[in-house]
């Protein structure tokens, strides 16, 4: 029994020394203090100085010289009187000869100026502007219709046209035109009431018709062409209304 008890003294004394010679070789355990260990800090990089600032160039100094007050006098200048009369000119046979004063604005004992016959200072006169001034124009009072309907709706027309209703008036004679189409005295109303309303051209075709139409009454239809004449002088169909005229003068 001793024996066994010195054996497991011995035994716990090594283990013992065994664990102290342990903790003497390990180091203490670090302590946190909130600060980052020495070993695991970035190495700081030195700071660069800053560049000296640029030298600034003194700003140039401008001097001013006040301007001399300038008090010269003024001279006036007379203006050189012209002579009166022009220089001589030698002529083609070597003579000398006075040509008349000029008129010149503004200088004393100047004459008039005067034209010559045949120089180039004669203006020519401009043409004056042609007027037109149709030929006279004599309308007549065409036979009246047997019809009294036609007769009534021609006064009605006459009292608008000199009223100055054209258009009611026209209106009127193409009832009437429609009740007798061939009445040439219509066709040649209706070319006045046309010409009175400035169109020429349906008057002209008109006044041909009604000279169509008016077969036996010379009257009627020589009027008819100088209807036609007058309407063509309008539209300036001077040649056309020539040839009418003409028509006209045969009855």
């Amino acid at each position: 029994m001793k024996q066994k008890h010195f054996i497991l003294l011995w035994v716990l004394s090594a283990l013992l020394s065994g664990c102290t010679s342990l903790y003497e070789k390990q180091s203490p355990a670090p302590v946190y203090t909130g600060q980052t260990p020495a070993y695991r800090q970035k190495p700081k990089t030195p700071e660069r100085p800053a560049p000296p600032a640029p030298l600034q160039e003194p700003e140039p100094v401008v001097k001013t010289v006040p301007i001399q007050e300038f008090n010269q006098p003024l001279i006036p200048i007379a203006p050189t009187p012209l002579p009166s009369t022009s220089p001589i000119t030698e002529g083609a046979a070597g003579a000398g000869q006075m040509l008349p004063d000029v008129n010149v604005p503004g200088v004393p004992g100047s004459a008039p100026q005067q034209s010559m016959p045949g120089s180039a200072m004669n203006e020519v006169p401009a043409p004056q502007p042609q007027i037109f001034v149709p030929t006279p124009f004599q309308p007549i009072e065409p036979p009246s219709s047997a019809s009294p309907a036609v007769g009534a709706l021609v006064i009605a027309a006459n009292k608008n046209s000199q009223s100055g209703d054209l258009d009611s008036a026209v209106a009127t004679i193409e009832r009437a035109r429609s009740i007798e189409p061939n009445n040439a005295g219509l066709y040649y109303r209706l070319a006045l009431l046309r010409l009175k309303q400035s169109k020429p051209k349906m008057a002209e075709e008109l006044a041909k018709k009604a000279a169509l139409l008016a077969s036996g009454d010379r009257q009627l239809k020589k009027h008819s062409w100088l209807l036609v004449a007058h309407a063509r002088e309008m539209q300036k169909d001077f040649k056309g209304a020539k040839e009418a005229r003409d028509k006209a003068a045969g009855f």
